[in-house]
């Protein structure tokens, strides 16, 4: 009789049921560069030269900004010189590259250079752009393309 006792006693008692835990998975990390207020996209030719000497920066999705260490600028744009056999002016593709280390700005030559020279059509991308996560670690942040429009 005691033997049945004890076993109605623990088949009766309420069994809890079991809540499962929802872990939430951390959400990653996304930086977006910016060269002053422009990410990448169409933008005028006097657009760019109200934002030539400003900084370029990082941001992360929580808003947090990062200052850039070092970029490379590709400034892709149309030409124009005299043939000096005929006399015509011809028009050609030309491409600027240079490397900029601990800096986060144009030098004053290239602000200049592309003042003078910004039409539609050119192209104008910053790569290998670098600068110091959350962890202090270099990292690489996204491009910057912009054509001029």
């Amino acid at each position: 009789m005691l033997l049945t006792v004890s076993l109605t006693t623990a088949y009766s008692q309420v069994k809890k049921k079991s809540v499962e835990k929802v872990e939430e998975k951390p959400v990653p990390v996304v930086y977006t560069s910016y060269w002053g207020p422009i990410k990448s996209g169409n933008i005028s030719a006097e657009q760019i030269k109200a934002i030539l000497a400003t900084a370029i920066f990082v941001k992360d999705n929580k808003y947090q900004s990062y200052i850039v260490s070092g970029f490379r600028i590709n400034y892709s744009f149309k030409g124009s010189f005299k043939d000096e056999s005929t006399g015509d002016t011809k028009s050609m593709k030309d491409l600027r590259v240079n490397d900029f280390n601990n800096k986060n700005t144009l030098p004053q030559p290239w602000i200049e250079s592309i003042k003078d020279n910004i039409k539609p059509g050119d192209v104008i991308l910053f790569n290998k752009i670098l600068f110091r996560n959350k962890e202090g670690r270099l990292q690489m942040a996204p491009d910057i393309r912009i054509t001029v429009n």
